[in-house]
């Protein structure tokens, strides 16, 4: 059975933006596009953060890590400006930054290991 949708999605895309600080471009234009489309987007990202092991902000500085090792700058932003909004701390991001930036490293070289192997063993 079909969940019955409480708002409409301007409705929803000022709840997006009280969280962001204005409306996510992305969503607007998706919005137009496909309105369907933005309540799965609210409905992942509602599923995404429900658990309560661990702590929204943790969530938030993992959300940055995560943008920053898959190369998406828009949501590197978008995830720094609710951070600040939140009250995490510049330094807190930038840690963030610098271990997504080691652990994308380490990425490289894992998936280099049989390629090591064969230059080793020729």
């Amino acid at each position: 059975m079909e969940e019955k949708i409480s708002m409409n999605v301007e409705q929803l895309l000022d709840a997006m933006a009280a969280d962001l600080g204005r409306k996510p471009e992305t969503m607007e234009l998706l919005s137009k596009l496909n309105e369907k489309a933005v309540f799965e987007h609210a409905a992942n990202k509602n599923f995404a953060m429900s658990g309560g092991q661990i702590p929204p902000k943790y969530k938030l500085l993992m959300s940055i890590a995560i943008s920053a090792a898959l190369g998406s700058e828009r949501c590197i932003s978008q995830y720094t400006e609710v951070a600040i909004r939140k009250g995490i701390s510049k330094v807190e991001i930038v840690e963030t930054l610098l271990l997504a930036r080691f652990v994308k490293g380490t990425t490289v070289m894992s998936a280099s290991t049989e390629a090591m192997r064969l230059l080793v063993e020729k």
